[in-house]
């Protein structure tokens, strides 16, 4: 599943975390710590995807302007909408654009784990727009 901005939500640590349970949200935790210096709780650590209801969204998505214009027009992912250049996608995507530059700083198991979900998002929404 990707998010609104071209996350792959489905490969995130945090999605659906509550139903990979506690050991594995403590995980995503202290990594998320170690990696980003987030300091979420481990029973914080879950998500149902961003484009899902907002008590089941990590708190950091339900913020995500992005993600509400997509919800607000009932599109899956922003890559559906014409709308172009759009300061809320930019904004979004934005937030992610370093984390490829990690590759070099963790391990290999890290980055696949917490970091690669959130790479390529920018190439993953343009190659599922509509020609």
């Amino acid at each position: 599943m990707m998010s609104a901005c071209g996350v792959l939500c489905s490969e995130c640590p945090a999605y659906r975390a509550r139903e990979k349970g506690a050991r594995h949200q403590r995980r995503t935790a202290q990594a998320w710590r170690r990696i980003y210096g987030l300091t979420e709780r481990a029973e914080d650590i879950s998500c149902g995807g961003c484009l899902g209801p907002d008590d089941e969204l990590f708190h950091t998505s339900v913020r995500c302007r992005a993600r509400g214009c997509c919800r607000g027009k009932g599109f899956s992912t922003c890559a559906e909408c014409r709308a172009r250049p759009c300061a809320d996608l930019e904004a979004a995507q934005s937030i992610w654009d370093g984390v490829p530059d990690l590759e070099g700083t963790l391990s290999a198991e890290d980055f696949a784990t917490y970091a690669a979900p959130y790479c390529g998002h920018r190439e993953r929404l343009e190659a599922a727009r509509a020609p």
